[in-house]
């Protein structure tokens, strides 16, 4: 099942107060749990990637083995299409100061970007103590999908409702976002984004499906 809702690029530290209002007012409600990854690996990866950023994905994920079972037959790489930033950047919530996105809900973020034929591939993989850990991305879905505050309050409550592992796409269709499974407590998410702000070349249906079966490599 892909759920399909009216809904950037990366930058928690340049978050719009609406969009941090409204991940506030989300950080309760829904439940996380379940195996594969958590908190504390994501937490101690995210240290270990610090500010400099790293070339590898520690994460198990196989953008070519997703694009094929998505019916995408474009030729995947790691790094941006450009080649100009880092394959992975990092965010450990425990060295948050005082006023950040994490304030409300510590945890970490690796995000891992990729190609898919001439377009960026960000998978921004978040976990944090309590629930809704994608409340965390809300800017980074805002400018992604090129939305309104309304349409990301939407968004964000649709992807906590929904059950792990089942994609909710945004309405640009470029913005997907599924629930994972945790070993131990907490709520973990993966945001996927393609293309531009609010374009790419792959269909709503393909980007759900991408987002579903990277979801699934972790479990």
């Amino acid at each position: 099942m892909i759920r399909v809702r009216g809904l950037g690029r990366s930058g928690l530290r340049c978050a719009a107060p609406a969009a941090a209002a409204v991940a506030a007012l989300l950080l309760s409600g829904c439940s996380g749990g379940g195996d594969a990854l958590s908190l504390g690996s994501l937490q101690e990866e995210a240290a270990r990637i610090g500010g400099d950023g790293a070339a590898d994905c520690p994460l198990a994920y196989d953008l070519a083995a997703a694009a094929k079972t998505a019916g995408v037959s474009l030729e995947a790489g790691p790094g941006d299409a450009q080649g100009e930033e880092p394959a992975v950047t990092a965010e450990d919530g425990r060295e948050a100061p005082e006023g950040s996105a994490w304030a409300a809900n510590p945890g970490a973020l690796v995000t891992c970007t990729f190609r898919l034929g001439q377009e960026d591939v960000e998978l921004h993989t978040v976990a944090t103590g309590k629930v809704q850990a994608l409340a965390v991305l809300a800017p980074v879905v805002q400018r992604a999908a090129g939305i309104s505050v309304d349409d990301l309050g939407t968004f964000l409550k649709e992807a906590a409702a929904a059950k792990k592992g089942v994609p909710v796409v945004a309405r640009s269709g470029n913005v997907a976002a599924a629930r994972l499974r945790l070993d131990g407590s907490g709520d973990a998410s993966l945001l996927l984004t393609v293309g531009d702000s609010g374009k790419s070349g792959l269909s709503a249906e393909q980007v759900g499906a991408l987002a579903k079966a990277l979801a699934r490599q972790l479990g």
